[in-house]
């Protein structure tokens, strides 16, 4: 009876064998189905030597996630801030965004082009400093990124040849232009093709000589104006063109070849933000800078330094890639990412109990941050920012060519700033 059975299961099993062979000869095994890749669009004002370490970052998000591709386009602020304008307007804006900190951030939160992410969970890990530059009625609409500052760029070697000292009042910096405008040297490099690098060094110089603490609700309220406020400001900056102090036709020097200039050893100083400072040390490894605060005060005392949020990643609200966008933002959120992109860009973390790795060419300004002596950049607050700005790197040129006198420069940035406000514009 046992032998029956045995030869009854034995009998079983090998008919399903046979079935299942027969089986499995008729189907042949599924593929799996490969993983549809997402292609995320990311767009930033970052290129060039300014690009620190974007690809780098994006192949480390890639890697950890391999189902997504990350398409980054970027190109210099100036266009790319009109480029992202135009592409909010068709309808065509990349899955994230970065953004010019302050005006520019908060007024795409006012039209709702940016998504709320106040409920991600590294909206609570950023300082309440950092956030207040991508924050609007209590909400956050991106990340800080860094903290950035403006300053003067300078020679060690040369400086160290001619005996010279880093300036620390207006009078000092001038007497630094004349050694080495003496001794040969262009005492300061500088491209004004677009007119942003004279943007830049009037806002190196406003934060120590633009002392109304009240500056930004008065020109906000148009209680006062450009032309009145900062025509010796100006006029400073101006009369350096007129000695010989900078690069001579700037008007037709791009930023890139006077950062070539300086770096090449034929100017002196090169003032720039933080963020410069990677390209700078590439394009020269063996290149010994430094940076100082933009002596613009008449005292030591009263020099002041720029400071900003220096980079800020949004979401644009009718992203097809939800998902992707916030796990992109996610990996920037991470003190490992924004170590690695402020060590590339000269600048500092915004994290919570977060330090700061100082570059050693840093280290004379880094003072200035500690003992809280700074002020935002100067934009920040402007309801009209981005007109005003527009026009006042335009405006500029016309000064370098002498077809514009100060005041007509900067009567034009006011005329600007009202006709954007009669329109209801605003930011870039």
């Amino acid at each position: 009876m046992r032998k029956s059975a045995m030869f009854l299961l034995v009998g079983i099993v090998g008919a399903m064998t046979i079935l299942n062979g027969c089986q499995s000869a008729k189907t042949p095994p599924t593929t799996p189905t490969p993983q549809e890749i997402i292609k995320l669009r990311v767009s930033g004002y970052k290129a060039g030597s300014e690009i620190g370490a974007i690809p780098e970052l994006n192949d480390q998000f890639m890697k950890e996630n391999p189902g997504i591709q990350v398409i980054y386009e970027g190109m210099p602020g100036v266009p790319y801030s009109k480029y992202i304008k135009n592409k909010f307007a068709v309808n065509d804006a990349p899955d994230v965004i970065m953004l010019h900190p302050g005006e520019e951030h908060w007024g795409y939160a006012k039209l709702g082009f940016i998504r709320d992410l106040s409920e991600e969970p590294w909206a609570t890990q950023f300082t309440p400093t950092a956030l207040e530059a991508v924050s609007l009625d209590g909400k956050v609409y991106g990340t800080p990124n860094d903290t950035v500052v403006l300053g003067v760029y300078y020679n060690k070697d040369l400086f160290k040849k001619l005996s010279l000292q880093t300036p620390t009042n207006w009078s000092e910096f001038l007497a630094v232009c004349a050694r080495l405008k003496e001794a040969g040297i262009t005492p300061i490099s500088i491209g004004n093709y677009d007119g942003w690098m004279t943007l830049v060094s009037l806002f190196a110089m406003g934060s120590s000589l633009i002392q109304d603490p009240d500056f930004n609700r008065k020109i906000n309220a148009r209680e006062i104006k450009f032309n009145g406020t900062w025509n010796e400001m100006t006029k400073m900056w101006f009369a350096l063109n007129d000695i010989g102090y900078l690069t001579p036709n700037s008007t037709t020097v791009t930023m890139d070849q006077a950062q070539k200039e300086f770096t090449d050893g034929h100017a002196g100083m090169f003032i720039n933000g933080s963020w410069a400072l990677d390209g700078l040390l590439k394009a020269n490894p063996d290149y010994k800078l430094g940076m100082f605060a933009m002596p613009a005060a008449s005292t030591k005392e009263g020099t002041v330094l720029t400071v900003a949020a220096g980079t800020t990643w949004a979401i644009n609200n009718k992203t097809k890639q939800l998902d992707a966008a916030l796990k992109y933002l996610d990996f920037w959120a991470r003190e490992q990412t924004l170590r690695q992109w402020t060590q590339t860009q000269g600048a500092f973390l915004t994290l919570r109990g977060a330090e700061s790795d100082v570059p050693a060419e840093l280290s004379e300004i880094y003072g200035f941050i500690e003992e809280g002596r700074i002020h935002e950049y100067l934009s920040n607050r402007w309801e009209q920012s981005g007109p005003a700005v527009d026009e006042l790197m335009a405006s500029v040129q016309g000064v370098y060519l002498d077809a514009l006198t100060i005041e007509e420069m900067l009567t034009n940035v006011d005329d600007a700033w009202d006709r954007s406000a009669s329109k209801g514009g605003g930011f870039r």
